[in-house]
């Protein structure tokens, strides 16, 4: 009975109880979107002229173009309706030669009066209508632009954006808090909460969280009094507010939406220096000075590496507004710092909160310079034996960059594209780095002699490249009369895949394909179906015995029972 009450919004029971009669109103009003006998003009319902006529924008507003996917989305000429909770979102989708708009005006309202009892003027029992008649006359109408969820939609330039009324009222609150250096723990929750939503849109917003709900805990154990705000909770605030500005301008749907990667980026770093390259071509390497030496741990040379790379090109403009990046690296904190950077300081070592800062810092350029710029980013960690490339430019100093580039294409031609090029780092990201490190004091724990890269050469001998290294390499590809190429076999890069973007994502690709560990075998009695949050292990040698191939090593299941005195003396 509890579905043909008027259910309040947000009640305990709704959600579920009003999905079940939702979605199957949805999936009928699919069924008759595309059903071929239908005529929307013949059939339809009752209060289908209540509904608004469309809404489209001017013809000469271009359509938005769509990027690749990493998943596939079928394709037919109708469309698809689906639901979320319990809305059924109307769009135009005015394809040409087709009554595809007619058949989305009618389709939801025929399936809610095809499914609900219609109601009779003398039935004892009075009720609602089925349909909400003001929401219908607000938001039922056929338009390119719609707010679902708290976000404005617009399908025809592709753009999704804040209103501009939560943009002001949230941006004012910030403000607010800046200015007064202090807030209270049910004032940040609420924030925070907002802030949240912003994420939904803008990922990289979670990033920044942590430090505001650790601020958040320590003002809820202190009701009586606002707490103050600490540096790094102010910097990320201003963050926040230039996230919501980019918000409520527009953000493309392309980058929220799961992409392939259009630019890959691989990096690197030792104490001595950092370096990385794209699937383009394009290299980098940076020597530390000598004066700014042992002062960040290897994982910070690590992230600030994994940042330059994408910088490179995004300074050059070869990585633009709706690309989407993957960075790679060997290094699982790097990796990890990309995805979500939680650091905070601890009050009673002063050399790591500068160094938690100097991350701070990196993470926050990081995130402005890509949510400016309106790119999004993926990152992965793999193995440091395909990462040679990187590792050299890093560390190879002493080789010059046309020696460098021939010593790595005889090496490891399946680690470079066709077209690789060391280039000069901008002005803009020396000077960046240089501040940075500048910033953070000498550590003596961290001084250590400097590597050359090993090189692995054919099968496997392991050399150290070194100028003598390189000069091999160029004596061995070129005439000394005339430079002309000495043997007529194919140079090893130009037999590398001709998508060489795709061969170097690969180890992402199979990141994405992985089961997930929540779906592995338990010994609950499922092996195909997912397994119960909590699944309590009864027999664990019989576990194994049961889900696993057998393999030579035998598993002796153990024996609690307490040996008697007779059994275990010596016959």
């Amino acid at each position: 009975m509890l579905v043909y009450l008027r259910e309040t919004f947000g009640g305990s029971p709704s959600p579920h109880e009003w999905g079940a009669l939702a979605e199957p109103i949805c999936d009928l009003a699919n069924v008759v979107m595309h059903d071929d006998d239908w005529n929307p003009s013949d059939l339809h319902s009752p209060i289908q002229h209540l509904v608004p006529s469309p809404i489209t924008l001017d013809s000469g507003i271009p359509y938005g173009e769509g990027r690749e996917l990493i998943v596939n989305i079928p394709i037919n000429p109708r469309g698809i309706n689906d639901i979320y909770v319990d809305d059924i979102i109307p769009l135009t989708v005015g394809l040409p030669n087709t009554d595809n708009m007619s058949r989305c005006e009618c389709a939801a309202l025929l399936a809610i009066h095809a499914t609900v009892r219609e109601s009779h003027p003398n039935d004892p029992s009075p009720r609602e209508f089925m349909e909400s008649r003001a929401k219908l006359t607000a938001e039922a109408g056929l338009t390119e632009i719609k707010t679902v969820l708290g976000w404005v939609l617009d399908f025809r330039r592709l753009i999704v954006s804040l209103p501009y009324n939560k943009y002001q009222a949230w941006n004012n609150n910030i403000n607010e808090i800046l200015t007064r250096d202090k807030s209270t723990a049910r004032e940040l929750e609420t924030l925070i909460g907002r802030l949240g939503h912003l994420g939904t849109i803008i990922p990289m917003v979670h990033h920044f969280l942590s430090r505001l709900r650790e601020l958040q805990r320590k003002a809820s154990r202190n009701k009586r009094w606002p707490t103050k705000l600490n540096s790094e909770c102010r910097h990320d605030l201003r963050l926040m507010q230039q996230i919501l500005a980019k918000a409520s301008r527009g953000v493309d749907m392309n980058i929220v939406a799961y992409r392939r990667p259009t630019h890959v980026y691989r990096a690197d770093s030792c104490p001595h220096g950092l370096g990385g390259y794209s699937n383009e071509g394009y290299a980098w390497r940076f020597k530390i000075p000598d004066n700014l030496l042992f002062r960040a741990s290897n994982n910070l040379l690590e992230f600030i590496a994994s940042i330059v790379t994408p910088w490179v090109d995004l300074i050059t403009k070869r990585l633009k507004a709706g690309d989407c990046a993957l960075s790679m690296t060997d290094s699982t904190t790097s990796a990890g710092w990309l995805k979500k950077t939680n650091f905070k300081e601890e009050n009673d070592d002063e050399s790591n909160n500068i160094e938690a800062r100097i991350r701070n810092e990196a993470a926050r350029k990081h995130a402005s310079l890509f949510i400016d710029e309106g790119v999004m980013e993926y990152t992965q960690w793999f193995e440091g034996k395909s990462n040679n490339v990187s590792d050299s430019l890093s560390r190879d100093f002493h080789i010059d960059d046309n020696n460098l580039t021939l010593l790595l294409r005889s090496l490891y031609p399946d680690q470079l594209p066709p077209r690789f090029e060391i280039v000069q780092l901008p002005n803009e990201i020396n000077s960046w780095m240089t501040s940075l490190l500048s910033k953070l004091p000498v550590k003596e724990q961290l001084r250590e002699v400097h590597t050359k890269a090993k090189h692995v050469r054919g099968g496997g001998t392991s050399i150290t490249s070194s100028r003598s290294d390189s000069e091999m390499i160029l004596s061995s590809t070129t005439s000394p009369r005339d430079n002309a190429i000495t043997s007529c076999a194919a140079l090893p890069w130009l037999c590398v895949k001709d998508d060489f973007r795709n061969h170097l994502s690969d180890a992402w690709l199979l990141a994405q394909s992985a089961v997930p560990f929540r779906m592995f075998a338990r010994p609950s009695g499922r092996i195909v179906d997912p397994i119960l949050q909590k699944t309590t292990t009864y027999n664990l040698a019989s576990f194994y015995n049961d889900y696993t191939e057998h393999s030579k090593t035998r598993t002796l299941r153990r024996n609690n029972r307490k040996q008697s005195l007779l059994a275990s003396s010596p016959k």
